[in-house]
């Protein structure tokens, strides 16, 4: 898988937890991506780094006038995580629901950190109401 993440961080940085769940044994790292196709998003993990990147379209009508208020970002994001703990690759696991894409990385029995560069599986869950 090819991605590059443009400049340092692509033209918007979703907001982003990252916390390490010790019931779970994992590092799990929730990012706000509201409007973004599933599609788009691509994950990769390079050595002791996370990289998260897609794009968001703007699918909203033409607006005409001046804006009062603009922030909403469309257009390619990406954000990096230095991972703190080896992780798991295999067991890796990500959903997008909601808005949120949640990504669970279990910590790796052993110290070794991998350098190799692996594709993740996104599971997309729809609610319909």
């Amino acid at each position: 898988m090819e991605f590059v993440i443009r400049g340092r961080c692509g033209r918007f940085e979703p907001n982003a937890d990252a916390f390490l769940d010790e019931e779970r044994e994992a590092l799990v790292v929730t990012l706000e991506v509201a409007g973004v196709a599933p599609d788009s998003i691509r994950l990769a993990v390079e050595a002791d780094r996370l990289l998260v990147a897609g794009r968001r379209f703007d699918t909203l009508p033409q607006r005409r006038g001046s804006f009062v208020l603009k922030e909403i970002a469309f257009g390619e994001f990406g954000r990096e995580f230095t991972l703190p703990v080896p992780v798991d690759l295999e067991r890796t696991s990500a959903t997008y629901l909601d808005g949120l894409l949640s990504i669970v990385l279990p910590i790796a029995a052993t110290a070794y950190i991998p350098t190799a560069r692996t594709d993740v599986r996104i599971i997309v869950q729809r609610i319909v109401i």
